[in-house]
């Protein structure tokens, strides 16, 4: 089962050109190219900390306490983002025949990746969603970019169950060197811990025909710990 997670992952970064979040070129116009994403990490800022000046009182930064209540392992229905008003059904996806990571299908929706951690479990649940999808469809993460610190995510599940987690890590990758094994198995989480990670597709965009779709060159990554 390893074997065939890290040929997806090799299918993720390989096979990205038409793989992943659909593509478009708003209102059939080329899409102008876009400026640096603000990234951001918490833990990062944690873990290395400045020195404190002679005499300076230190604060130790509050963690919230990962909940510990018996997760529920039926379907995972609902993804939403307040800020951005996203309130999208999850498909479960997973590998397809050729051992590509699948993306849904509905461009509409968001992607749980089932050979995965589960949300409200141990670990790192993996999720995407188009960005935009030719010729003038906004997908569920069309506004990922623009994620700040302490942005609330919010996972449903079939029974009702909400899960709750908050914004700590915002990053943009080359789609040539973004590295994969890492997103979905991160060596920087703490055992116990509830991670999810959001990815979809961003930055400079590339055109197979002038107005038409095509492909992006970079993913937007963002990274939230469950709080409740």
């Amino acid at each position: 089962m390893r074997v065939l997670q890290s040929m997806a992952i090799f299918s993720f970064v390989a096979g990205a050109t038409m793989l992943l979040f659909g593509v478009l070129t708003a209102g059939g116009k080329e899409k102008a190219a876009e400026g640096p994403v603000h990234e951001f990490d918490l833990i990062q800022s944690i873990a290395t900390p400045t020195a404190p000046a002679e005499g300076e009182a230190t604060a130790t930064p509050e963690i919230a306490a990962t909940p510990t209540a018996t997760p529920f392992d039926g379907h995972v229905t609902r993804l939403k983002i307040p800020r951005f008003k996203v309130d999208s059904v999850v498909e479960e996806i997973g590998l397809k025949e050729n051992n590509e990571l699948d993306v849904p299908h509905n461009p509409h929706n968001s992607g749980w990746y089932t050979p995965y951690s589960r949300p409200g479990w141990d670990g790192n649940a993996v999720f995407s969603a188009h960005v935009d999808y030719w010729p003038d469809i906004r997908g569920p993460f069309y506004n990922l970019k623009n994620a700040e610190a302490g942005d609330e995510i919010v996972i449903q599940m079939e029974n009702g169950e909400e899960y709750r987690y908050r914004v700590f890590r915002k990053k943009r990758y080359d789609v040539s060197t973004i590295p994969m094994g890492d997103l979905i198995w991160p060596k920087d989480r703490p055992d116990g811990k509830q991670w999810v990670t959001l990815i979809t597709c961003g930055g400079d965009f590339v055109s197979a025909t002038p107005g038409g779709p095509g492909e992006y060159l970079h993913r937007d990554v963002v990274v939230a710990e469950r709080i409740q």
